[in-house]
């Protein structure tokens, strides 16, 4: 992420976990109130989504109609299967990682016998159905289907448990070109689906009695880290600069606990899995004297909608541990003014200690 991501600084909580279209046809939920999930999203399948459907061109930079082709048939492959759109995202993710989006009848030293999309070796089936991107997708998304929880875990957590490769880690970088292939196949339906897989919704609701009040973030939390100057733990991004916290941080003894708006405020940005700010929200207090950034909740755990104006009070989500993080607990931000976007460099934080002591939260 641009501008400000590398401010991200963490504190150690107790360690939690964090989560993941059909091509030709996707169908989006339009409506209820909590925000959906990525689970919540499904694809059906449907005739014209073949995997040998011609694919003109590509208007993916970098990704010729070959690979375009074969990213709908994984995405096909889980439609077929009933599964979510967050699992159409994360078999294209994956195959980037494994061959480019190319059926590769070769392996490498640690799987010689590795073959096509998905690398997969003489133990996931014939060497016919690892060749044929249909099925070797099939057996990708039964091996995930396995994967306990995969839906709330970092998507390359949950490709690395249905794919076994020797580096967790080794699925993040491919994400956005992912997100990017199957916004393109997906068309019109799919343009507003973000990298989570989450699916967009109407918001402008008002939820709650807007009286101005204010209230802690999470009850029975505590504040773990404060505003200003502190050295970074060790692994954390932006180097020197990460000397400096420019939030505060709650977290829950015990549990994940239940992130509120701290007062009334309109929501006018959703993320979901982030890059290092993880899920979160930000909204504008009414006044518009305040923009407040709420980060690092559980995947999949936003109930709110962007456009939503929501009372003090008002659930948020769950405290989690998704981004740059070490553990669990809620990164919340302060920023002068009512700014839709306050996550690019021109943005400067503000302390929100003493508006949290005057208003009784510390």
């Amino acid at each position: 992420m641009a501008g400000k991501a590398f401010r991200k600084i963490v504190v150690p909580v107790a360690a939690t976990t964090a989560l993941a279209l059909g091509f030709v046809v996707v169908v989006l939920d339009d409506g209820g109130t909590p925000a959906p999930a990525a689970s919540a999203c499904v694809a059906p399948g449907t005739a014209a989504a073949s995997s040998a459907a011609p694919v003109p061109g590509s208007p993916v930079a970098g990704v010729d109609a070959e690979q375009m082709r074969n990213a709908a048939a994984i995405m096909k492959a889980a439609s077929d299967l009933g599964m979510p759109v967050a699992a159409q995202l994360i078999g294209v993710q994956a195959s980037i990682g494994e061959s480019t989006l190319r059926v590769i009848d070769f392996g490498d030293g640690a799987g010689p016998d590795s073959r096509g999309l998905f690398q997969q070796r003489d133990s996931w089936g014939p060497y016919a159905d690892r060749m044929d991107p249909a099925k070797s997708s099939a057996l990708f998304f039964k091996a995930l289907q396995r994967v306990e929880g995969w839906e709330s875990l970092e998507p390359t957590i949950a490709i690395h448990r249905a794919q076994r490769n020797a580096d967790p880690n080794h699925y993040t970088r491919f994400r956005p070109q992912a997100t990017e292939i199957v916004k393109a196949l997906g068309g019109e339906a799919a343009a507003l689906v973000d990298p989570s897989g989450a699916c967009p919704a109407a918001g402008n609701e008002v939820v709650g009695d807007l009286a101005g009040k204010w209230v802690r973030p999470m009850a029975e939390s505590i504040n773990t880290s404060g505003y200003g100057p502190r050295a970074a733990p060790a692994g954390t991004a932006g180097g020197v600069l990460a000397n400096f916290h420019y939030g505060i941080d709650f977290a829950t003894p015990g549990h994940a606990g239940t992130i509120v708006a701290v007062t009334d405020m309109k929501i006018v940005k959703v993320r979901n899995l982030d890059g290092l700010f993880g899920t979160g929200v930000t909204g504008q207090t009414t006044d518009g004297k305040l923009t407040i950034g709420m980060y690092h909740m559980e995947a999949g755990s936003v109930r709110v909608k962007e456009g939503d104006t929501v009372a003090a009070g008002t659930p948020l989500g769950t405290e989690g541990a998704t981004g740059n993080v070490t553990g669990r607990h809620l990164h919340m931000e302060f920023f002068a003014g009512a700014l839709p976007n306050p996550m690019i460099p021109i943005n400067a934080t503000i302390d929100p200690t003493p508006i949290l002591k005057e208003k009784g939260i510390l």
